[in-house]
């Protein structure tokens, strides 16, 4: 297990990459990015890498310990007069207590393994929104430059007809001008002179409508503008670069794809979310724990050896006169004082099942989360369906209703109507596109993508 687990940050990172269907591979780069650089993630990848280092002190056997004498007064002993003497002893703990505490780090290094990987869930959907909020501004600002030019346009239309005096460049023929003249058979000159300042002064009043729905169109626009400077800091930010450095968007936005058939999201996010991982790990984590506190209420082991040195007696007749001796040392650990053995049990089976609620609680609210979100995703594409349509209803009468206009069978207010209306359409429609892509993306963090 440690071997798989300590690979470098960055080959990890490719390995839990999982390239989504229907976004661009610029953002498929910045996430590589992003968990390459993101100083969060390394910080819980420092964590997990730390934990690991956890596991060689569980299952390492206790010090030995080594005792040294040396006697001011030698001491009279058979052998002769005891004047050092030196002890080695190394205790073992009961059978299996340190593979159980081996096990319980190596499940609580697991344990950060996946939190490391919610951290990397949670960043991959921070830097897709944010991805996304950009998009959605860059295609607002487009949408009102040529809703700008289009003002423009009808701008150039009415100042060419009030100069022309009420008469447009497309009033020169068709059916429309035998109607007109027929209506004008016994005006007189003085009342075709009165029209003729009242249509010229209609165009002038057209012109200023129009340069001031320009103006307030020029003014959203620099607001939208302003507005992508922090939008773009915050990007970089979660990809730890310069806050000022562009940020590569794909020409169009299309609708994501789910990564997953929706009858197999639900699933999906019981099996792979790394909290719900996080927690069996942790469980399995005070199983192991309680194991080993069991143990260590059973007697331990030691071992070792006493070594004393002895100085040759004047005038001893034994033949063990002065001879060093070796001895053999054995020792048990009584537990009898059990309380806080069984204590310590009782302790990790608590925790244990509060374990085992937490993962109810949390499998509860990902389960809303995922509501949520199939809710979310499902509105935003009734409403793309639905403003895509309108957007196209709405172009086609304001095509025809500047055609109108350029032969005065229409008026302007009727034109700037279907103009903003057809504006708004076309933000909604993105909006809804967008709203969508990031009800996927939350899917996709709820499976821990």
């Amino acid at each position: 297990m440690n071997s798989a687990m300590r690979k470098p940050f960055v080959y990890l990172m490719a390995l839990m990459l999982i390239i989504t269907n229907g976004v661009s591979q610029s953002l498929d780069e910045y996430l590589v990015t992003a968990a390459r650089n993101n100083p969060g993630l390394k910080a819980k990848y420092l964590q997990y890498q730390a934990s690991l280092e956890r596991m060689p002190q569980a299952e390492a056997l206790p010090d030995p310990q080594v005792s040294f004498m040396w006697f001011v007064m030698p001491m009279e002993r058979y052998a002769g007069d005891q004047v050092a003497g030196i002890s080695l002893m190394q205790m073992f703990p009961w059978f299996g207590t340190r593979s159980a505490a081996e096990d319980e780090k190596a499940f609580l290094a697991k344990a950060k393994y996946e939190a490391f990987n919610e951290a990397k869930s949670s960043l991959f959907f921070q830097v897709r929104v944010n991805w996304f909020a950009l998009h959605l501004l860059e295609k607002e600002i487009f949408i009102l430059k040529e809703n700008i030019e289009l003002l423009k346009t009808l701008e150039q239309m009415a100042m060419a007809t009030f100069k022309s005096g009420g008469q447009s460049s497309g009033s020169s023929g068709g059916p429309g001008m035998e109607s007109r003249e027929r209506a004008m058979e016994g005006v007189s000159a003085s009342q075709m002179s009165e029209m003729g300042r009242s249509a010229n002064k209609g165009g002038m009043v057209d012109v200023l409508r129009l340069q001031l729905e320009i103006n307030e169109l020029e003014n959203q626009l620099a607001l939208l503008t302003d507005s992508k400077a922090p939008l773009k800091a915050r990007f970089n930010q979660l990809l730890n670069r310069p806050s000022d450095k562009p940020v590569r968007l794909s020409d169009s936005v299309t609708a994501a794809q789910m990564p997953v058939p929706i009858a197999q999201i639900s699933d999906s996010i019981k099996s792979y979310n790394p909290l719900l991982i996080m927690l069996e790990q942790k469980e399995a984590a005070f199983n192991a724990q309680e194991e080993m506190n069991r143990k260590r209420g059973l007697p331990a082991f030691g071992v070792g050896f006493q070594y004393n040195v002895f100085r040759p007696r004047e005038n001893s007749e034994s033949p063990m006169n002065g001879r060093n001796m070796l001895t053999p040392v054995a020792t048990v650990t009584i537990p009898i004082w059990r309380k806080k053995y069984s204590a310590s049990q009782r302790e990790s089976n608590l925790l244990r099942q509060s374990i085992t609620e937490q993962q109810k609680d949390v499998e509860n609210q990902l389960m809303v989360s995922y509501t949520e979100a199939l809710q979310e995703l499902e509105d935003a594409r009734r409403r793309t369906t639905f403003y895509q349509r309108q957007t196209n209803l709405a172009t086609q009468v304001l095509d025809i209703l500047i055609v109108q206009y350029s032969t005065e069978e229409t008026n302007l207010e009727e034109v700037l109507r279907v103009q903003e209306q057809l504006l708004d359409y076309q933000v909604k429609y993105v909006d809804a596109l967008i709203d969508g892509n990031i009800a996927v993306a939350m899917m996709q963090k709820l499976m821990g993508r």
